[in-house]
């Protein structure tokens, strides 16, 4: 009975597992350091931000595989990494929703990162093209009264990343949330700080990191239900022996 339990838990940890991320990063936000998985999709970072739909505002991202917009805090900064997995390139982005009625909002921060070849930025539709190799460079936004702005910026090999993020100021902000692809609950929420704002990403080296670079998945519920329906069976097989 023992191994035969052993053996269930053991398969639908290896299911969920399988839905964890390939790619995981170290972030540093005013010296809290955590981890953060990438959101992994066969889309550009562009792609992923979705502007436009299923909401008439300029960052509409939806869960991978699915059509269920990530849900967006107002008065936040929220951000988001991004892996192409038919590329390899990973997109780092910033959304930034107020809510209608606001007044509108303002966005300006000094942003250094690593020096891949081709680097592209998009801030919505109208708003694109291919930016310098390296930094720093400051990045300036500002919106009406309505929607959500931001950036994506796309052509990161995983494995060579550094991005930093400092002096950012923001318009009534309130909040800052990096955004989990375990789902809102696994968000990781601070105060917007009113003096010291760094926010770095690198790669995450799983011979420094405590926690080997492995992010536990939050099992999914039907994964939860396999698991009882799996005892529940082994309950009835048990019985029937006496």
């Amino acid at each position: 009975m023992f191994k035969l339990l052993k053996g269930l838990i053991a398969s639908v940890l290896l299911v969920a597992s399988s839905s964890a991320m390939a790619v995981v990063l170290d972030i540093d936000f005013n010296g809290n350091q955590f981890l953060l998985g990438t959101f992994d999709s066969d889309e550009t970072g562009a792609d992923f931000y979705n502007y436009g739909s299923p909401f008439p505002a300029s960052a509409n991202p939806v869960f991978p595989g699915t059509t269920d917009p990530i849900p967006l805090e107002a008065d936040a900064l929220q951000v988001f990494t991004h892996v192409n997995t038919l590329t390899g390139l990973l997109s780092f982005g910033i959304i930034l929703e107020k809510p209608n009625g606001s007044g509108g909002g303002s966005f300006s921060t000094d942003i250094d990162w690593s020096d891949p070849a081709t680097l592209s930025l998009v801030d919505d539709p109208s708003e694109s093209g291919t930016i310098g190799a390296g930094g720093p460079q400051s990045f300036s936004l500002n919106w009406i009264d309505c929607c959500t702005d931001g950036f994506v910026i796309s052509g990161f090999d995983p494995e060579d990343l550094f991005i930093n993020l400092t002096n950012v100021t923001g318009s009534d902000l309130t909040s800052v949330i990096f955004l989990s692809p375990d789902g809102q609950a696994a968000n990781t929420v601070f105060d917007f700080p009113t003096d010291l704002f760094s926010i770095s990403i690198t790669p995450c080296d799983p011979g420094t990191d405590p926690d080997g670079c492995v992010i536990v998945p939050v099992p999914e519920p039907s994964t939860l239900a396999l698991l009882g329906i799996g005892l529940f069976g082994m309950g009835l097989s048990r019985r029937k022996k006496f």
